[in-house]
């Protein structure tokens, strides 16, 4: 999710696909909101309730306050732009899908790879030598290795797969994808993962 001063480094300019449904839309989210959430919204998006006002009264919608919209209301930023037709919910997903979709490739980058805390030092360790009849008790002796699983047991003991929506595999896909092409490791290494599956 994104901070305020993330959603002001954000465009003003109207990403709306069609004006009528972005004012009827956004008139109809805002008002059912209670003070406090508009309160939330406003802040959020670092703006007057004029901001939204006049969304609704011209049709116009930022990415800036579809996205503060979509945030703090837990609704599909798409739906306002007119590019959704359920309400639906906001996601990591959408979020990366709407800024790489409008270019925000720095901040998409910041968002997929955050600041890693510094790892710890562990203090040197120097093994003192003992004498070699302890050397030789301290031994353990060697364990018999345990008998492999047949392949088949392994797999019915696998917990059954959730019940995913379609779209939402789509969505998951589309991330992993943008993550890939970004440069995150773990990213890319799913993806061959996921790509081999489907391929083979």
């Amino acid at each position: 999710m994104l901070t305020t001063e993330q959603i002001n480094s954000l465009k003003q300019n109207n990403i709306s696909i069609d004006a009528e449904t972005t004012q009827q839309r956004t008139e109809q989210v805002w008002k059912s909101a209670k003070s406090a959430v508009k309160n939330e919204i406003t802040t959020l998006a670092d703006c007057a309730t004029a901001t939204v006002y006049r969304v609704y009264k011209t049709g116009s919608i930022s990415i800036k306050l579809a996205i503060a919209l979509g945030q703090v209301l837990n609704i599909n930023p798409y739906y306002l732009t007119g590019e959704a037709d359920e309400l639906g919910e906001f996601s990591e997903a959408l979020l990366l899908q709407i800024l790489e979709q409008h270019g925000y490739k720095e901040l998409l980058a910041e968002i997929a790879s955050p600041a890693e805390e510094p790892v710890k030092q562990k203090r040197k360790y120097t093994r003192k030598a003992k004498p070699a009849a302890e050397e030789a008790a301290a031994e353990p002796e060697p364990q018999p290795e345990p008998e492999a699983v047949p392949e088949t047991a392994a797999v019915e003991e696998q917990a059954p797969l959730p019940d995913i929506p379609e779209e939402d595999l789509q969505a998951l896909l589309h991330t992993l994808i943008i993550r890939s092409k970004l440069g995150v490791t773990d990213a890319t290494d799913k993806l061959a993962q996921v790509t081999g599956i489907l391929v083979s």
